[in-house]
């Protein structure tokens, strides 16, 4: 009896191929990706020696930039202040050449007291009617004023300060308030009515005057204000030494002068 050879279907055998090695070679392709690690220099392509040696380039950049910058600064500071040498030493020479200091104002002493001496200076004026003023730099000690057009110094003036009692306050401000007719809200004096005359000059408002007198308030004219509370450069007398309520007297004509070149937000600078 003769058996008969059962045919193969070759679609058969590579179906079953198929059905068990695919899975295995495709495993990489479909395995999910690897979570990044919490070291970065496992996650660049840079090893972590390459890494410490960028971040060490880039400190040194940080570094040279940070004294290239103080050294600009410092060569900046001190040309200003030989500018300011310069001017002062021009000023000292004007005020020897020119009777142009200010003539002094009566002004009443209390009985017992004697004004300390007067150290009034010239003003002295190289200012460009035509450029705005950039900054105000008020020094105390000196009773000076330095006035700057962009990084040059183009005037100096005597000041009045505050006294010891209201010392004018120091530090960076800016002009807030421009009034060419200025009238203090806190201080004043008080006039006879007959004569017109100033009887008391250090008058507070919500005194009662004295019979026979009136309160008139302070003029403060040109005025430029740089605090909330009230203080700012205007226009006043000059006794030689600090004695105002807190604010910075100028001469009045300078005071009219400089009045038109200051803007709002013009820098102010008040130094010891």
């Amino acid at each position: 009896m003769s058996v008969l050879p059962i045919p193969r279907r070759r679609g058969s055998a590579l179906a079953l191929f198929l059905a068990f090695f695919f899975p295995i070679l495709c495993r990489p392709l479909l395995a999910d990706p690897p979570l990044p690690s919490a070291d970065p220099a496992e996650n660049s392509a840079v090893d972590a020696a390459t890494l410490r040696k960028l971040d060490k380039q880039a400190e040194r950049e940080e570094a040279r930039r940070e004294k290239e910058a103080r050294k600009a600064a410092e060569l900046e500071r001190k040309r200003l202040e030989k500018e300011r040498q310069e001017a002062e030493k021009e000023m000292r020479r004007q005020s020897k050449r020119s009777a142009s200091i200010q003539p002094p104002v009566r002004a009443a002493i209390p009985v017992g007291r004697q004004a300390p001496p007067r150290v009034l200076a010239a003003i002295w004026s190289q200012l460009v009617p035509s450029r705005k003023i950039s900054a105000l730099v008020i020094h105390v000690r000196e009773q000076k004023l330095y006035v700057y057009q962009g990084k040059t110094l183009a005037a100096i003036a005597p000041i009045c300060t505050g006294d010891a009692r209201h010392p004018t306050p120091l530090g960076r401000f800016t002009v807030i308030q421009k009034d060419r007719n200025h009238l203090s809200n806190r201080y004043g004096c008080f006039v006879d009515n007959a004569t017109g005359r100033i009887v008391d000059a250090n008058a507070v408002i919500g005194q009662r005057p004295p019979p026979g007198t009136h309160y008139e308030a302070a003029e403060m004219p040109h005025f430029l204000r740089i605090t909330a509370d009230g203080i700012g450069l205007h226009g006043g007398y000059l006794p030689g030494f600090a004695a105002s309520h807190g604010c910075i007297r100028l001469p009045k004509s300078f005071a009219s002068e400089i009045f038109e070149l200051v803007q709002d937000g013009t820098p102010v600078m008040v130094v010891e």
